[in-house]
């Protein structure tokens, strides 16, 4: 363990949330709505709906998860914020633990979203568990994987 690992491990609490750049913060707050079933009056906006700043931000929460999205809307912001790489160190994907998964994908068939990217042609089987990623065509561009461990499977 790194110096700057050990340092932090005593301090770490547990996730505070996780970000995401979006090119259009309406429109990826619709989508995350339709795909995880959030009440729009439950996102937060800062600063507040209809005003102007270089960079906008929406905050909701999903399965005690809280998640960020920013919106760069000046040159500076923009050039700063989508040049990062999201390769090596970047996002890849969100996995949520599900309780039944082929439910969970027939709830999320009623919204118009579908398995995809890495598992196509639905759910499969992996070391006892399910798993399915879905189409990021469907959620607005997120990669966002479920999962469904065996009873009693804590891991």
């Amino acid at each position: 363990m790194t110096d700057l690992a050990a340092a932090l491990a005593d301090h770490i609490l547990g996730p505070a949330h996780v970000g995401f750049i979006v090119a259009d913060l309406q429109q990826a707050v619709a989508d995350a709505c339709a795909v995880y079933g959030i009440d729009p009056q439950a996102v937060r906006y800062q600063p507040e709906r209809g005003e102007e700043a270089p960079t906008l931000f929406a905050f909701f929460s999903v399965g005690g998860l809280e998640f960020e999205y920013i919106e760069p809307r000046d040159n500076h912001f923009r050039k700063l914020l989508f040049g990062m790489s999201s390769g090596s160190a970047g996002i890849n994907h969100v996995a949520w633990r599900v309780r039944d998964i082929e439910g969970a994908l027939a709830r999320l068939a009623a919204q118009g979203v579908q398995p995809g990217h890495v598992t196509p042609h639905g759910v499969v089987s992996f070391g006892g568990r399910k798993m399915v990623y879905l189409d990021p065509a469907t959620t607005g561009g997120l990669v966002i994987e479920l999962i469904e461990y065996p009873m009693g499977d804590s891991a």
